[in-house]
């Protein structure tokens, strides 16, 4: 596959297709109708653990057998490894040749139900830094109802007031027949005004916040393990029935979070 050269040690792939990789008959049995579905949201640092990332997904009783894994910082043989182990069907875009481990760093829906359309969704440049940042967009079939899954990992060093330009390019990549959509990720809002920045623009799209009373999602050390919360899961079309997190950060920095959701 060609890379798209942008700078001396990294490589933006800046084409609208490619690259590509997808599994879509690994599931290939749909259980029977469900009255709720279980989506995680999950940052697994430049794949470095996926292999223990993979034990925490199948082995907690709060994230095994999820409907939907929506999976960031990853590469083509860590999406691989999980949805081959745990039998999910995927589809995963990367967006750069990153310039720390030379490997791949993208984005990955994993599902139990058929994908029916996906696409790459390449965000708005903003801030400091050249790496560019993407969303990965899944039509899934779920108990016969089309809902339209977004993984989002947004870019750390934007200005709040900048924070809903790629908001509005997810929503409005949303076709209007859709009534039923899942936006999830890696926002990265470090600080309460960013967190805002985010919420307003769903809000006046009818998202509500699934996640909004799980609290932290993660923690860095290098300023006194000071808690942020950056990752979300937002809905439309469905009721939260719960939602939860589990807090083990040995394959991640981040920790996943998850929500269960009723088609409304």
């Amino acid at each position: 596959m060609k890379r798209f050269r942008t700078g001396k040690h990294y490589h933006n792939y800046i084409h609208s297709i490619q690259p590509r990789y997808a599994s879509m008959d690994t599931a290939t049995h749909c259980a029977e109708p469900k009255e709720t579905i279980k989506v995680i949201t999950y940052n697994i640092k430049l794949s470095k653990n996926t292999g223990q990332a993979l034990k925490l997904l199948a082995g907690h009783h709060n994230l095994g057998n999820a409907d939907i894994i929506c999976l960031q910082e990853m590469d083509h043989k860590g999406v691989k490894l999980i949805a081959d182990e745990l039998k999910y069907n995927f589809v995963y875009y990367p967006a750069i040749l990153h310039p720390r481990n030379n490997k791949d760093f993208g984005n990955a829906i994993l599902s139990k139900w058929p994908i029916v359309s996906d696409r790459k969704i390449i965000l708005p440049k903003l801030g400091t830094g050249k790496l560019q940042r993407i969303a990965v967009r899944a039509t899934l079939l779920i108990n016969d109802t089309k809902v339209t899954v977004f993984c989002v990992h947004m870019k750390m060093f934007v200005r709040s007031y900048q924070r809903r330009i790629p908001i509005d390019q997810i929503i409005g990549a949303i076709e209007p027949s859709i009534k039923h959509s899942i936006i999830a990720g890696d926002f990265n809002t470090f600080s309460k005004s960013n967190c805002r920045a985010i919420l307003k623009p769903f809000k006046e799209a009818d998202f509500q916040l699934a996640t909004g009373s799980i609290g932290w999602t993660y923690k860095y050390w290098y300023l006194l393990n000071k808690r942020s919360t950056l990752d979300h899961i937002f809905t439309r079309g469905m009721t939260v029935v719960n939602t939860g997190k589990v807090i083990n950060r040995i394959p991640s920095d981040h920790i996943p979070i998850w929500g269960e959701l009723k088609i409304n």
